[in-house]
């Protein structure tokens, strides 16, 4: 981080340990436009009041991003009043957006899947805006703490991850950002008391219906138990593991570039050629550039097409996996349905 900051000894513990976030990962540089997720979450008012707190040590303007997901009815308006008014008496800039999450809904995926995509399009979109206005780059912060870190490994052991899935959360991927990643919730809760903050809670956290809830309050409470420096013991894991990860994508960016034929399109030969695990970043990057999410069956299925030299797979609405005459890319294909007519009579 540019040494241009300001002393920074004058920080409580948390704000030390949010400042030791943004400089370990290059988070932030002086001038930045730095837009905060605010969910009204207890994680997100603490991420915009901390980095509110640190904003003159770090030179750096602050705008908020309240996404209405629409879910919830009466508690999803509230929710957004809350927002709203948070950032008043802050004097924070504040944008909302408001998505149907459920009109959105396609085969093959969660509410929480589309509900996150939606929102990240719309985070995106507000940072593309905000760069735009004046000099410096515009970053996206998220909540996302040491706990929702260690929760994320164990979600993704359970679904039998690879490598990536273990490596957690990532600290900063492409203007996203998260300076609470070492903090955890119990060290969130003693902020928010200290400096006398409120928040909103949202009710579907504590069911049990969703799988992240399962571990957060059922799996979690035992492994604290078993090992209260769990979370540190993550941490430290997935530094050492993302370390690996690295090094692969960049050799998965190497290959994908020397097998690119033009723009989105590549050699299926090169690909199927390559060792599996260079080929399923591969993969895992071309989904991304047509903004599909690359999920485990994604990428299998297009690995599998991509072995067989041809082939065609559905991987969310209008847009295919396609090989074909030595050509593995991502098409958009609108889809087209004759009406049927109903006889009379």
């Amino acid at each position: 981080m540019d040494n241009s900051h300001k002393n920074t000894s004058e920080f409580s513990p948390f704000l030390e340990k949010v400042l030791q976030a943004v400089k370990e990962y290059n988070m932030l540089k002086p001038k930045d436009k730095v837009i905060v997720g605010l969910s009204g979450g207890a994680d997100s008012v603490t991420l915009l009041h901390s980095l509110y707190s640190l904003k003159e040590a770090l030179d750096i303007e602050l705008y908020a991003c309240h996404i209405n997901h629409n879910l919830r009815g009466e508690d999803s308006d509230s929710d957004q009043r809350f927002a709203e008014s948070f950032c008043k008496s802050l004097d924070i800039p504040l944008r909302v957006f408001s998505v149907d999450v459920k009109g959105a809904l396609q085969k093959h995926q969660s509410t929480e899947e589309i509900a996150r995509k939606l929102r990240y399009e719309k985070f995106s979109e507000y940072a593309k805006e905000i760069g735009m206005i004046g000099k410096g780059g515009a970053k996206v912060a998220t909540a996302h703490n040491a706990c929702d870190n260690s929760e994320t490994v164990l979600l993704n052991l359970i679904r039998g991850t690879g490598l990536k899935g273990l490596c957690g959360i990532p600290p900063v991927r492409d203007c996203f950002i998260r300076p609470l990643i070492y903090c955890t919730r119990e060290e969130i809760e003693e902020y928010i008391g200290a400096n006398s903050l409120k928040y909103v809670t949202d009710k579907t956290n504590f069911s049990t219906d969703y799988t992240r809830n399962k571990v957060r309050l059922q799996l979690m409470p035992l492994l604290l138990e078993m090992n209260p420096s769990f979370h540190r013991g993550v941490s430290r894991m997935v530094s050492a593991l993302r370390k690996d990860s690295d090094y692969l994508e960049e050799m998965a960016v190497s290959a994908l570039d020397n097998a690119r034929l033009e723009e989105g399109v590549y050699s299926s030969e090169k690909l199927a050629a390559l060792d599996p695990p260079i080929l399923s970043r591969s993969v895992s990057l071309m989904l991304w550039e047509k903004q599909v999410e690359p999920s485990a069956l994604r990428i299998n299925g297009f690995t599998e097409i991509i072995k067989d030299g041809r082939g065609k797979i559905n991987l969310e609405k209008n847009k295919f996996a396609v090989v074909r005459k030595g050509r593995a890319e991502v098409q958009i294909i609108e889809q087209k349905y004759r009406e049927r007519k109903i006889k009379k009579g």
